[in-house]
């Protein structure tokens, strides 16, 4: 099946806003199996509407389009789809019923300039929303389906997966297994990775900040027991770099892994400030696992907070490893939690030296097993250092158990 992926809105135009859908949508398509052959994008003027659809209908059978489904003037999706197939709009009894519907359920009473929402092409066939206000709707028309989804990200995904996935005809699905890695960049990967027998795969990269993500597609002839030892020997090839297969982020791994073995965390934070705490947090059922985390970015908070001895801070500076070891035994013992991490680095873009230059980390886990370190000068801006800190942090807690993630 032919793709073609379209985005409304002057903000994608003007720079404003990242077209996130349009990637977003065009990984999860060839994840299924098929070919996008167009992305389109336009401002919200009724013609260019029009024009970006009459472009990706010529290349594809289904058409994705996001944004322009609002109250306001300038969401002109459903005028400009009437347009294209020469079919009015109406008012759709449904439609109306889903957005009084949707905002009786907040407690709030459905604005008048709603009601625009549901004018639709007559014939549409209509897809609830159950993220926003705005239904979704597709139609058929010269050979092409097109479906018209809202353009906020976690409303657009949803009704992907809900209401688009069943109109993916692919008669062969390939598989896709994703690896995820921690702490090797594209390029090395690659390199390790060359000579090994794929097993007819077509390997692919993602990488996305602190991770690169190895993807390994299948097609539909490769059987089930050939995936797995191709995936074994990506393992294997990588050993402790890889941290899951098929699965959730640093966070939502390490939260899985604590969480079946009942065990918990607390951080002491300095150059992350809350990051990692937070990362956790984000994860449903991280209140099993997270205990407590202290921001300890002044060296007086490193002691008042954690109870870091003065005189290491004097003797081996705030950025060392003796007081990462400090933070990571300081917390654990004043929260109980079954493991404690510490973090203290230079972020940037000043404060670096030429012993401990910008990008200077050092982390510490403290556990069970023993107190495990790691030191590394990361390179990039003062936000990249922060996050691939954070999920330094996350992946020495995961290499530091006995048994890792991958292991069973």
């Amino acid at each position: 099946m032919k793709v073609a992926i379209v985005s409304t809105g002057e903000e994608l135009l003007t720079g404003e806003t990242v077209d996130t859908n349009s990637s977003w949508l065009a990984a999860a398509v060839w994840e299924r199996g098929a070919e996008v052959r167009r992305m389109v994008t336009s401002g919200d003027d009724l013609q260019g509407v029009i024009w970006a659809i009459e472009q990706a209908t010529e290349h594809a059978d289904l058409v994705i389009c996001t944004g322009g489904l609002g109250p306001t003037e300038d969401d002109r999706t459903a005028e400009a789809i009437s347009a294209w197939t020469g079919v009015e709009r109406v008012e759709d009894a449904e439609a109306l019923r889903q957005i009084e519907h949707r905002y009786a359920s907040m407690g709030r009473v459905m604005a008048e300039s709603n009601r625009k929402q549901a004018f639709l092409p007559a014939q549409a066939t209509i897809f609830e929303n159950k993220w926003g206000t705005a239904p979704a709707f597709s139609v058929e028309h010269a050979g092409s389906i097109v479906v018209c989804l809202p353009g906020v990200p976690y409303e657009m995904r949803e009704l992907f997966h809900h209401h688009v996935l069943p109109l993916l005809q692919i008669d062969e699905p390939p598989t896709l297994v994703r690896v995820r890695t921690f702490g090797l960049g594209e390029s090395q990967i690659q390199n390790m990775l060359d000579g090994l027998d794929m097993g007819g795969a077509v390997l692919g990269f993602r990488a996305h900040l602190p991770e690169v993500q190895i993807k390994l597609h299948f097609p539909f002839s490769v059987k089930s027991a050939e995936r797995t030892l191709v995936v074994e020997r990506v393992c294997q090839r990588l050993s402790k770099w890889v941290y899951c297969v098929d699965g959730g982020d640093l966070a939502e791994t390490l939260v899985g892994v604590l969480s079946d073995a009942g065990e918990t965390v607390a951080l002491a934070e300095s150059c992350t400030a809350g990051l990692v705490s937070a990362w956790i947090a984000d994860v449903p059922g991280a209140s099993a696992v997270l205990e407590e985390g202290a921001i300890v970015y002044s060296n007086e908070s490193k002691t008042r907070a954690v109870g870091v001895d003065p005189n290491l801070v004097t003797t081996h500076g705030a950025v060392s490893e003796p007081v990462s070891r400090a933070l990571a035994e300081g917390i654990r013992s004043r929260s109980g939690a079954t493991w404690g991490i510490g973090i203290t680095g230079i972020a940037g873009p000043g404060g670096g030296s030429d012993t401990k230059p910008v990008g200077t980390v050092h982390i510490a886990v403290a556990g069970p097993n023993g107190v495990f370190h790691q030191h590394a000068v990361i390179p990039g801006n003062r936000g990249q250092v922060r996050r691939r800190a954070a999920g330094g942090a996350l992946a020495l807690l995961l290499r530091s158990r006995p048994v890792g993630p991958l292991d069973g």
